[in-house]
């Protein structure tokens, strides 16, 4: 086994094992707390977070467009998108995208088109969570001292972006793995675009969060503004660590950090390790449902009006 895989499976286990300890050192807490689960509210957490998703098809069907000029329906995408995400889970971080080569091809997608539309959608979704995640030390008076850093990446990242620097980084890339360069075609203002309509998408994703926290218990002293900005940082943390497939152990990690502050420290153990079981859950739904949407025929290209070139 290569080193980089046995470090990925030692990072999760190492956070597996700080959850476990938390939950071992607080169990006879954790038994004495009186539980006060909301059916109710789970439910209608689960049909908000299933909307959130929902959106992130939505942005992408958008962005296939407005990139590769590729008229998808709602359901293409959606049997696209949600069978690809399942890469994610998988060590490394482009699995996802390789099935995303794999499957839009069949609709007459060049690699270029998906490249630049995958870019754009990375740019968007990434880049809105690190924006909120940064919100987040703005509302946290113990790491508020975090700030200047915070905007620092942020300062960072936008220059990343921009265009020229992007297609540079992008082509290093490509040259290491013996790929060819792409050129980007898109201008800043699209990047930026996207990064604005991604907000919907994780207010959403947010919003399901809140109310599924509040089936297990009272959030009654984290304001609402600033619990809005939790789940975006500890998603973005758990992305940027790499050795964590789907970043699994490092977002509940963050979580039980973070939410410890607020509320016992046990329940925060098991909030997030549940929130992970029920994203999960919602996920395997939308495979379920993504397999048994079929395809007009494998063969039947989309109709491709070439946008991209003004933009």
């Amino acid at each position: 086994m290569k080193l980089k895989n046995i470090l990925k499976i030692f990072f999760v286990l190492l956070a597996v094992l700080f959850m476990a300890y938390y939950l071992n050192r607080n169990w006879m807490e954790l038994q004495k707390h009186k539980w006060d689960f909301d059916p109710a509210l789970f439910l209608f957490s689960c049909v908000l977070l299933w909307i959130a998703m929902g959106s992130a098809t939505f942005m992408n069907k958008l962005i296939f467009k407005t990139i590769a000029g590729a008229h998808f329906s709602f359901w293409h995408m959606f049997k696209i998108f949600n069978l690809t995400n399942i890469g994610r889970y998988l060590p490394g971080k482009l699995w996802n995208v390789l099935g995303l080569f794999y499957l839009t091809k069949e609709y007459g997608i060049s690699k270029r088109d998906t490249m630049l539309a995958v870019i754009i959608s990375e740019i968007g979704y990434k880049g809105s969570a690190i924006i909120i995640g940064i919100l987040y030390f703005m509302f946290a008076p113990l790491y508020k001292n975090l700030l200047p850093v915070m905007i620092a990446v942020l300062i960072l990242f936008l220059i990343v972006i921009h265009p020229r620097i992007l297609g540079y980084l992008i082509n290093i890339l490509l040259k290491l793995i013996k790929k060819q360069p792409v050129e980007i075609t898109f201008n800043y203002l699209v990047q930026a675009k996207y990064i604005l309509l991604y907000f919907i998408v994780w207010f959403l994703h947010s919003l399901a969060f809140y109310v599924f926290v509040n089936s297990f218990t009272s959030t009654e002293t984290i304001g609402i503004f600033h619990f809005l900005t939790i789940m975006p940082l500890c998603w973005i943390v758990g992305y940027i660590i790499i050795f964590a497939p789907g970043g699994i152990g490092v977002r509940e990690g963050m979580l039980v950090l973070i939410l410890g502050q607020y509320i016992p420290s046990e329940l925060a153990a098991v909030i997030a390790i549940s929130q992970r079981i029920w994203f999960i859950l919602i996920e395997g739904i939308n495979t379920l449902i993504a397999v048994t949407i079929t395809s007009k025929n494998p063969t039947t290209k989309l109709e491709i009006t070439k946008e991209n070139d003004s933009l």
